[in-house]
């Protein structure tokens, strides 16, 4: 049997059984968080640049464009809101996947549900079967495609995507596996393009690819079967087989679903910016408030990450608020000046320019430290007049159970998110009715 059969009936057939409450639990929060952040991606430069090159050509339909009044087809509407989830890089990322689950599935699986009229428990099923196809996908071919230069989101992700919408559609074995077959040449994305308005192009573009393969295996479209394995296939040519690891697809998906997994679970941001920067961001923080230190008295910063996470957020000098995302200089320089980062630091050029920020910025560093743990960091304030404070942090808030983020943090999140499109009672209203389970 191909991989691609076995993945799809392992998918189809977990999809089916009775998920424990707090699976639906995990799942409510990360739909609702997301869908958060896809609101206040929605007002960004990069959504209206999009929407005026898809609307004017765009087919309507009954999918709803998450911050506008539009309704538009099930391809357009994924890849607008996909787009927008993914502009603040603001939504949640899981280190199975080595990178971020919920954009991956979520916009394509909202947009399928709106044409086809489901809610509740349907939606949060399809969204805890791509959950948990992101992460055996991840399992199966990460971390190597992250550090060969692939954005596992997108390259990745894809099939989570079409997961979902698979079980949403209500696709057989066969059709489902089609559809992963077809997006095996429908997946991409590279990390060059990070801090860029592309970056979220890529994650729109793969919930639209989600559903399109969906709908056409459900029109008897024709793919590759071996599509996986194939000497020129998706594992060749993405990892060379070597780096490749089936077993998480093929075997039996009868553990405990990995939503539910306190090793590593998902991670939400409390700070828009790169999660690989929340971990110096705390220690940064902490020593702020222990030292009582001001800008102006500190000669230097200097922090440590794991190789995995140094590549990509070492960008001493970013070009633009949005670049300052994935500047560890710049992020921990302006949470020093300011005792906190907020949507505007990395929209506002104002903010981006302002002096003390520069000028401290000038003053990080990033090494490498040597520990196996991804999530750690190291912190080294030192002073001008040669006192040093030094700080290892474990882990991001949230990255996991022995770390938990502050209580109330996704409401305000999504209240705060919300509130740039909404007045206030209807953010409140939208709320809870997403804690009832009601996504439409």
């Amino acid at each position: 049997m191909t991989i691609a059969r076995q993945l799809a009936g392992n998918l189809l057939a977990f999809s089916r059984q009775a998920f424990p409450q707090a699976a639906y639990a995990q799942a409510r929060t990360a739909i609702i968080d997301t869908l958060g952040v896809t609101l206040a991606g929605g007002v960004q430069d990069g959504a209206h640049k999009l929407r005026a090159v898809i609307v004017p050509s765009a087919a309507t339909g009954n999918s709803r464009v998450f911050g506008t009044d539009l309704k538009l087809n099930a391809l357009d509407a994924a890849l607008l809101n996909g787009v927008s989830s993914h502009l603040l890089d603001f939504d949640d990322s899981n280190s199975w996947l080595h990178g971020h689950i919920s954009v991956a599935v979520l916009p394509a699986l909202l947009a399928l549900a709106d044409e086809l009229d489901i809610n509740g428990d349907a939606v949060l099923r399809a969204y805890i079967t791509g959950y948990e196809t992101a992460v055996r996908m991840g399992k199966a071919v990460s971390p190597f495609q992250y550090r060969h230069g692939w954005h596992p989101t997108t390259t990745v992700g894809v099939f989570a995507g079409v997961a979902a919408c698979a079980v949403a559609l209500n696709l057989n074995e066969e059709q489902t596996a089609t559809a992963l077959a077809m997006t095996a040449s429908l997946a991409s994305g590279i990390k060059s393009n990070f801090g860029t308005e592309t970056k979220a192009l890529a994650v729109g573009q793969a919930a639209r690819s989600a559903v399109m393969a969906c709908k056409l295996a459900k029109a008897d479209f024709s793919a590759g079967p071996t599509a996986f394995e194939h000497h020129q296939g998706y594992f060749h040519v993405y990892n060379g087989q070597a780096n490749v690891d089936p077993l998480p697809l093929t075997e039996k998906w009868d553990a405990t679903p990995f939503i539910l997994d306190i090793v590593k679970s998902n991670n939400y941001k409390y700070f828009p910016c790169c999660y690989a920067i929340l971990s110096p961001l705390d220690g940064v923080l902490a020593l702020r408030a222990e030292t009582g230190l001001q800008p102006h008295e500190i000669e230097h910063i200097e922090v440590k990450v794991h190789s995995i996470r140094f590549p990509h957020i070492n960008i001493p000098q970013p070009e633009n608020p949005l670049a300052g995302k994935f500047s560890l200089h710049y992020c921990v320089a302006r949470a020093f000046v300011t005792g906190t980062l907020t949507l505007d630091d990395f929209i506002d050029d104002t903010r981006f320019q302002d002096s003390a920020t520069q000028t401290l910025m000038r003053k990080v560093t990033l090494e490498r430290h040597d520990e196996e743990i991804t999530h750690s960091a190291f912190v080294t304030l030192t002073t001008v007049d040669g006192r040093q404070f030094t700080l290892r942090v474990a882990g991001a808030r949230g990255s996991s159970p022995a770390i938990p983020l502050p209580d109330n943090l996704i409401e305000q999140k999504f209240l705060d998110c919300a509130r740039r499109v909404l007045p206030a009672a209807e953010a409140q209203a939208l709320y809870h009715r997403l804690l009832q389970d009601d996504f439409r």
